[in-house]
């Protein structure tokens, strides 16, 4: 792969990840929950929590991720470094199977050398972020599954 190649790889990468995080922003601020961008896209503190999520009791920071793969997983060294120095916060998974918008506490994830399963491991993401209904999680996991799509089409494209 070519210097150009990787570079436009890591940067397409980077524009997929903010559509999944304002995707996950927008569907909880609809759903009454005040979000703040959180975090950085600096290499070195990618493990760091996109979001600031506030439901006038709780403050929660949301790491947002996807997986377009079959079966979607998240790697057990991914969860690493999120337990280590994020371990209070909550990782948000959209996959292209059932709900399609998974959550889980970083710190109910138990470390272990075996991937991570969001339709085993995690649960609905309206289980945790109550005030998402479903008619929310309808409208936003259609929008999602689009982006899905376009992103399994690209890895195969490459």
């Amino acid at each position: 792969m070519s210097q150009s190649t990787n570079n436009y790889f890591y940067y397409d990468s980077v524009l997929e990840g903010y559509s999944f995080e304002n995707l996950t922003k927008i569907m909880l601020e609809k759903s009454g929950y005040t979000v703040c961008p959180y975090g950085t896209r600096v290499l070195r503190v990618r493990s760091s929590p996109d979001l600031l999520v506030y439901d006038n009791q709780n403050l929660m920071l949301v790491k947002v991720k996807s997986r377009s793969s079959s079966p979607p997983y998240i790697g057990a060294g991914e969860i690493e470094p999120l337990r280590e120095f994020w371990s209070d916060s909550i990782l948000v998974v959209a996959i292209p199977e059932g709900n399609v918008f998974y959550a889980q506490r970083i710190s109910e994830l138990e470390i272990r050398q075996n991937d991570f399963y969001p339709l085993s491991d995690f649960e609905k993401l309206q289980d945790i972020f109550t005030r998402v209904g479903d008619e929310d999680i309808s409208h936003y996991s259609n929008i999602a599954l689009q982006n899905l799509k376009t992103k399994k089409g690209s890895d195969i494209n490459e």
